[in-house]
């Protein structure tokens, strides 16, 4: 590569590094901690584990439970857990869009913990990595940070390619050389080891968030959305009642998670495991007319183009469920590199600035001497 395109290279890579450092080291260290997110709300909540029994409670008298509790909210979803020690979660909204969640024991019913994003550090991380608690705004900024992530992997490997036959070299961090060349090595050789984690972070990361507005370009069957008017003197249906009419025409699949829509919840959409699909958390959904107790249309993976599949896949991929173990723990290797990037970066910039400094004082110094 010729000097000036290579220099060229090494100013964008560490201006666009600079640039984007602060929010590089809050997705990196947000997205480790959210790969394990269960595991670690179980440790800080563990009024979530619950004692799993013979028979669970009705899934309507917990929607009666939680909205007697909270009536001053909207029950936007529920979501059960495939482990069966876990407890349930409601996710509401307050009137001033405020979100409220509501944990209960599905085996008896009981509200076991609720509160908002304060009471619930794992969800207002989520919401913190998702969009900077910020609505389209931070959602805009995060996909920008993810095309620029690319980029940076882009000029960094073009920058650290040593060639084939000294390929090895190039993943070696030297040390007894002074920390800046500690620093240095490791940055390269770290970010050529873990590169196309961090593309493929970046790429799935954005695609997520833009999903709805590309949709329209591509060969993709949008997921249903339907609506009910509102007839206030109309009742319900329970919801067990339209979980049993989805099992006796779809079968007996896990209830993975339940959404509702309309101003009183008329809208129903039932989400069940697709034991299935190879995607560990695909599912199936058949949304109801919850007034008269119909099914209004659905989306089942299986009958969907390819182009719906990969999509589908992309969450799947961006947490690293798509290789079990294995792709969860790269991931978290993928948002530490971010940390370690983002420090590394900055230490190295700010060395080069001190270098320049002590060789334009030093030459300030040989002038002086020589005028003298």
């Amino acid at each position: 590569m010729r000097l000036e395109t290579r220099t060229t290279l090494l100013k964008l890579h560490r201006w666009v590094g600079l640039a984007f450092a602060a929010l590089l080291l809050v997705q990196g260290l947000s997205g480790a901690l959210l790969v394990f997110r269960e595991e670690i709300e179980g440790v800080i909540h563990p009024a979530l584990a619950v004692m799993p029994a013979e028979t669970r409670v009705p899934v309507q008298s917990m929607v009666d439970t939680v909205r007697e509790a909270a009536p001053q909210a909207t029950l936007q979803r529920i979501k059960f857990a495939e482990d069966p020690a876990r407890a349930a979660m409601f996710v509401m909204r307050l009137e001033d869009d405020a979100p409220w969640m509501v944990a209960v024991d599905p085996y008896n019913g009981r509200v076991v913990r609720a509160g908002s994003y304060a009471a619930w550090p794992g969800e207002w991380l989520f919401r913190l990595h998702d969009a900077l608690l910020a609505g389209k705004t931070g959602e805009i900024i995060v996909s920008i940070e993810g095309i620029a992530l690319v980029f940076l992997v882009g000029f960094g490997v073009v920058i650290w390619w040593p060639g084939r036959r000294r390929l090895k070299s190039g993943f070696r961090i030297l040390t007894g050389q002074g920390a800046d060349r500690t620093v240095r090595t490791a940055h390269r050789a770290v970010g050529a080891a873990i590169g196309i984690v961090l593309v493929m972070s970046g790429m799935t990361g954005a695609l997520l968030i833009h999903r709805a507005a590309l949709q329209p370009y591509l060969p993709v069957v949008p997921r249903p959305k339907f609506e009910v008017a509102l007839s206030p003197e109309t009742p319900l249906r329970p919801v067990d009642t339209l979980l049993a009419d989805a099992r006796s025409r779809h079968g007996p699949l896990p209830l993975r998670e339940v959404r509702f829509s309309g101003a009183a919840g008329q809208v129903v959409a039932l989400y069940f495991q697709d034991e299935s699909s190879r995607r560990p958390n695909a599912t199936r959904q058949y949304f109801y007319n919850a007034y008269e107790g119909v099914e209004l249309g659905r989306y089942e993976p299986a009958a969907l183009p390819p182009m719906n599949t990969a999509y589908d896949w992309l969450f799947t991929i961006h947490t690293g469920k798509a290789g079990g173990l294995s792709g969860r723990l790269v991931v978290l290797a993928g948002g530490l590199s971010l940390v370690f990037f983002a420090g590394s970066g900055v230490w190295l910039w700010l060395s080069a600035r001190r270098q320049r400094r002590a060789r334009r004082a030093k030459a300030e110094n040989r002038l002086a001497r020589n005028a003298a």
